[in-house]
């Protein structure tokens, strides 16, 4: 009993060990997937006070430098659904959504937004169910969606998202795609670096670097085209509400946020950079909403091959909501280049743990004692039978 109880301690330490040497992430917008190999992405969004159609575009053609022509084949796909105004933590674990005929439940993402909106993300792989509906042959796809609650429509829902990425031989097989979820807000920057496996070229032809941004609760007090909005003129009732947008360093955008997929209406304030909107940056990059001295376009999609250099290992987003009152929920990046999500901001790997003081064991004594304890156990046995 006390070999077998000496034995059990050891495993047990040996274990805790390896559970510290472990690393976490920080802030809420996570790592969700990366892609490799000749993909790309389509994103959409949709209100969610009423139905609405989701698009899944693989022509890619707003994001590619020309349309894929041949045919797809799905990688992967995931459905989100916003909701704002929820009820203090604890808050529902899982919401629901009509998507394609199929009713979806969705779950909660780590990571609750204490803004005064208390905005929640929840997500669902819905890849079963974008693989039958979209077909191979590249083209639009429309999918009838709502979010729904007791069998209504869900009144706490800003909207729907639908992220798909795919596959073909079309595409450079250099090209990934990298996707980033959760729910950041606050004025607090939050940098989330992407690793290269190589030093980046850019000198390939058809060079290819894309940033799309999925944000909820943005109200600017400017109507919204369709997938397009101007940030500048004055807004109503003095909101101004919007999110930064850095990469490597530098400004991309001050106005991300508003409405573009919805309404400037509780229930359809959503926007999703993707399909139907130009890749073309804002003009000026410092214009706020609410400032009548500049005015400037921003979809939430963006080309950002001029924010990187070549031979560059890394791709630094940075964002922050300084108005404190919308949520980053989703982040894309396509790149001609094997991405690698880093486990740090400068994509240095953690150094390696010190080793043990003299007279400590390190884990690698550890085990090997524990396994001479296990055959001295088992060699007593025996000899006892015998």
């Amino acid at each position: 009993m006390r070999k077998s109880a000496l034995l059990v301690g050891l495993l047990a330490v040996i274990f805790i060990g390896l559970r510290l040497s472990g690393s976490g992430h920080a802030g809420p917008l996570q790592p969700n997937a990366t892609y490799t190999g000749g993909v790309a992405f389509s994103a959409d969004g949709v209100r969610g006070d009423i139905p609405g159609f989701l698009r899944v575009d693989t022509t890619a053609t707003n994001i590619l430098g020309s349309p894929n022509t041949q045919d797809v084949t799905i990688q992967a796909a995931f459905l989100y659904n916003v909701t704002f105004g929820g009820p203090v933590p604890p808050a529902a674990l899982t919401t629901q959504a009509t998507f394609g005929g199929t009713t979806v439940t969705l779950n909660r993402l780590s990571g609750l937004d204490l803004t005064p909106n208390t905005l929640l993300t929840y997500r669902q792989d819905v890849t079963p169910i974008v693989k039958l509906l979209v077909p191979a042959k590249p083209g639009i796809t429309l999918i009838p969606t709502i979010p729904i609650l007791g069998g209504g429509s869900d009144p706490t829902s800003d909207g729907l998202a639908l992220v798909v990425v795919f596959s073909s031989g079309g595409l450079d097989p250099r090209q990934s795609v990298a996707i980033l979820d959760g729910g950041q807000a606050g004025p607090t920057q939050q940098t989330t670096a992407f690793g290269l496996l190589s030093p980046l070229d850019k000198t390939i032809p058809g060079f290819n670097a894309v940033l799309s941004l999925g944000i909820q609760f943005g109200f600017q007090g400017i109507s919204p085209g369709h997938d397009s909005h101007d940030c500048g003129p004055a807004t109503p009732n003095g909101k101004a509400q919007f999110s930064t947008v850095d990469v490597n360093g530098t400004r991309l955008s001050s106005c991300a946020g508003n409405a573009d997929d919805g309404q400037l209406i509780e229930g359809a304030l959503i926007t999703v950079g993707g399909v139907g909107d130009s890749t073309a940056n804002p003009s000026d990059p410092s214009c706020q909403p609410g400032n009548t001295s500049c005015s400037t376009t921003d979809d939430e999609l963006y080309g950002i091959s001029t924010f990187l250099n070549q031979g560059d290992t890394q791709v630094k987003i940075t964002t922050a909501n300084p108005t404190n009152d919308d949520s980053i929920f989703l982040a894309i990046l396509q790149l001609t280049g094997a991405i690698v999500i880093c486990p740090v901001v400068d994509c240095i790997p953690p150094p390696p743990p010190p080793p043990p003081p003299p007279g400590v064991p390190g884990p690698a004594t550890l085990i090997l004692l524990g396994a001479g304890l296990l055959g001295l156990i088992a060699a007593s046995r025996l000899f006892r039978k015998g």
